[in-house]
């Protein structure tokens, strides 16, 4: 049975400190779900080829990764992508609630990722929240 979604996972705490910057996302490598479904999850760090932040021509796409290191910012919930890039809110400052993202996507945030998030995108903070 496929896993149905009633609601988006927003991971951000608090809108009015926070800075969202529109982005084309994508993830080619995610496997459709029996729906045909491709869902990215609220969290996930995203990089591009170019810094999307200083190019707003259309052509960058925000895709997953695992390397805080390359981190351009974080998707702010959940997007269905089976149709390929579709815009969505990327958060490059602001704190997010490690709590309300999925099992997987959490795994992302270590301690030592966490570290190198400081470095890449100093304005987000990280909290787990119940």
């Amino acid at each position: 049975m496929a896993r149905k979604f009633v609601t988006s996972h927003d991971i951000l705490l608090d809108d009015a400190n926070a800075t969202l910057v529109p982005g084309m996302v994508n993830n080619p490598n995610l496997e459709a779900d029996a729906d045909g479904n491709k869902y990215m999850r609220g969290g996930t760090l995203l990089t591009a080829d170019k810094d999307f932040v200083l190019n707003n021509d259309g052509t960058v796409i925000l895709v997953p990764t695992t390397d805080a290191t390359v981190a351009q910012g974080i998707l702010r919930q959940d997007y269905n992508v089976r149709d390929g890039a579709i815009p969505a809110s990327v958060i490059i400052s602001g704190t997010i609630n490690r709590h309300q993202m999925d099992a997987e996507t959490q795994k992302a945030y270590t301690t030592e990722s966490m570290k190198t998030l400081k470095t890449v995108l100093p304005k987000i903070t990280v909290v787990d929240r119940y």
